[in-house]
């Protein structure tokens, strides 16, 4: 398909917001292109972006199992950008939420630990402008909130990820179904393997099964409930998790 100005159109919202979810990216499409294939789209565009060192990718939230389409930039850290677009102060908070995030045992920080860490010597900010701070990033995606609780955004998750390799290395953990960096999901109580949650709605939707593939056992205590149906992964990530099943059942035999 050529490109047009109907691709041009999807590019400047994507430039204006930095995100898409599915549904409303299905919603442009079909009004512009007559077609739900929103992924056909986004190659055509990404074709376009290559020589600009940019890319539309594909992303889960952790806490929904929502896809996003999210534009990033191919070499530079979006750390950098942070410091022309928060304050000194913003940022200081923000990178202190996202160590204590990544080195939490269960990948959140309680809202009101979140405001407390205002009080810290490198953190001079309000709480009353600390709240309007979070609330402002958590509409952005660069933070998800949910029942008192702060959890990385899908948008941080997405471009942030080459500085949470660096600065965080030792403390990243691995879905051991997708094969990615998880902050937040499950982990096996029996050989503390960790799954994305959509990962494990997947998982259970292929093989109408709740075992760990790592260790066979039953994963309890589970709550699948808040991850959106509508969480199809990519292709790879579903080959990786019927290549993980494959390679627990060659072990059991």
């Amino acid at each position: 398909m050529v490109y047009t100005n109907n691709h041009k159109i999807i590019l400047q919202i994507l430039m204006n917001e930095g995100f898409l979810n599915e549904n409303k990216a299905k919603e442009f499409v079909i009004k512009l292109f007559n077609d739900d294939k929103v992924s056909i789209i986004i190659n055509q565009i990404n074709e376009q972006l290559q020589p600009l060192n940019m890319l539309i990718k594909k992303a889960w939230c952790e806490i929904t199992g929502q896809i996003y389409w999210i534009l990033i930039s191919t070499v530079f850290d979006e750390i950098t950008r942070f410091q022309s677009e928060f304050s000194k102060d913003q940022l200081a908070l923000l990178r202190t939420i996202f160590s204590e995030i990544i080195t939490s045992n269960n990948g959140c920080i309680q809202s009101t630990i979140c405001l407390n860490l205002c009080s810290l010597p490198d953190v001079k900010i309000s709480k009353a402008k600390a709240e309007e701070f979070l609330d402002d990033i958590v509409n952005r995606k660069w933070l998800a909130y949910k029942d008192g609780y702060y959890y990385m955004g899908v948008r941080s998750i997405t471009e942030l990820m080459p500085y949470f390799r660096a600065t965080y290395e030792n403390n990243l953990n691995i879905c051991n179904l997708c094969k990615q960096i998880i902050f937040h999901g499950k982990k096996c109580n029996n050989c503390e393997t960790f799954f994305h949650l959509y990962c494990l709605k997947k998982f259970i939707m292929i093989y109408n099964s709740i075992k760990c593939s790592n260790c066979n056992t039953v994963i309890s205590d589970i709550d699948l409930s808040g991850i959106s149906d509508d969480c199809d992964l990519a292709e790879e990530s579903v080959d990786k998790i019927k290549l993980s099943n494959k390679k627990f059942s060659r072990r059991k035999n």
